[in-house]
């Protein structure tokens, strides 16, 4: 072998060997997104939900971009796409036009002209066309131990928990607290609610409730309540909800002192809850009524009105402010209590 044989060898090798690093180094397949501004992001889509496309990305991760800006997406495997009618398609190519919105199918192969907003999700959740359920809690904790000039202990929990098909909904939610100063106990109650929703359509519901209730120092010994009710689920997305039900609702009080009744009321429900900045900043407001139907003055209500900050994997802050009242509280009993809190919990 000659050295000129020798050196095409080695240069042989060394151009197979930049090749195969070339082809290592190169990027994998990816979607693509075609902005209205002209711009252009390769990435993989996550999924779509709220009028936001979250979209990963080697430099940045996963970032959420505005779905009424997107002009065309064009996709190297097929996403799963759920139009409002709750029909599903897979698709590679999903193109906007002045009139309408074209989707390149992957059954068919051809484009399909739908009505400009016809997409509700990308890849959805598989609860929302009826393969399985989601399952949500949050507990939160508010503990105070102080020694010294002032000898005080507080104990607030509180916590919920969430069960969602596609057509059904299960919420359980508890709190407890137990409050001394001195070693005396200051305050001591908890409460346990759960709820029962079906959904007929994709916003009115019916179902049923029940709750149970005790504050020593409102000489309630247990508050029992059981109704049916029908309501109606304005919002449900990661930003927004809202949701009121009312119904009828039978109501046995029994107290420490005072005399035991019970009596049908009318009952109300309404959760709200707001990311005011995405992912940073949520206000929520729960809302809980009876009215008594044999007495107007006869009237009960809880509500939690606050903010919740989003701190790192799953960790939550929030500042609360519960008011209760109780228009048929025993008279030596004041009818408001006002209670603020600062709290950490975890959410999932």
């Amino acid at each position: 072998m000659n050295v000129m044989q020798a050196l095409t060898i080695r240069l042989t090798r060394c151009l197979s060997l930049l090749v195969v690093m070339l082809l290592a180094a190169a990027p994998s397949s990816a979607d693509e997104l075609l902005m209205k501004d002209g711009s252009r992001l390769l990435g993989k889509v996550v999924k779509q939900v709220d009028g936001t496309l979250e979209f990963k990305t080697s430099y940045a991760g996963v970032i959420k971009v505005k779905w009424d800006q997107v002009s065309e997406l064009q996709a190297d495997e097929p996403v799963q796409i759920m139009l409002e009618n709750e029909e599903l398609l897979e698709a590679t190519d999903i193109k906007y036009t002045e009139d309408a919105t074209v989707v390149t199918a992957v059954t068919e192969g051809t484009s399909q002209s739908l009505e400009p907003d016809a997409i509700a999700f990308i890849n959805p959740e598989p609860w929302r066309y009826g393969e399985g359920y989601k399952f949500t809690g949050r507990l939160n904790a508010s503990l105070v131990y102080q020694r010294g000039n002032t000898v005080s202990d507080e104990n607030d929990l509180d916590g919920n928990l969430g069960l969602r098909w596609k057509d059904d909904r299960v919420t359980v939610y508890g709190q407890y607290e137990k409050d001394s100063n001195f070693g005396e106990t200051t305050a001591q109650n908890w409460l346990v609610t759960a709820k029962y929703d079906h959904f007929q359509t994709e916003k009115f519901y019916y179902g049923a409730n029940a709750g149970f209730e005790h504050d020593e120092f409102a000489d309630l010994d247990l508050r029992s309540k059981i109704g049916p009710h029908v309501g109606y689920q304005f919002y449900e997305t990661p930003n927004l909800n809202l949701s009121t039900d009312a119904g009828l609702t039978y109501v046995d009080e029994d107290f420490i002192a005072a005399e035991d009744k019970d009596y049908m009321a009318f009952s109300w429900l309404v959760d709200f809850d707001w990311f005011i900045i995405p992912d940073r900043i949520q206000f929520y407001h729960r809302d809980n009524g009876l009215l008594s139907l044999e007495d107007a003055g006869d009237l009960v209500i809880q509500s939690w009105t606050g903010f919740r900050f989003p701190l790192y994997a799953g960790i939550v802050a929030s500042l609360e402010a519960e008011v209760d009242y109780d228009g048929g509280a025993p008279a030596d009993v004041d009818s408001t209590d006002t209670t603020y809190r600062a709290k950490l919990g975890y959410q999932w």
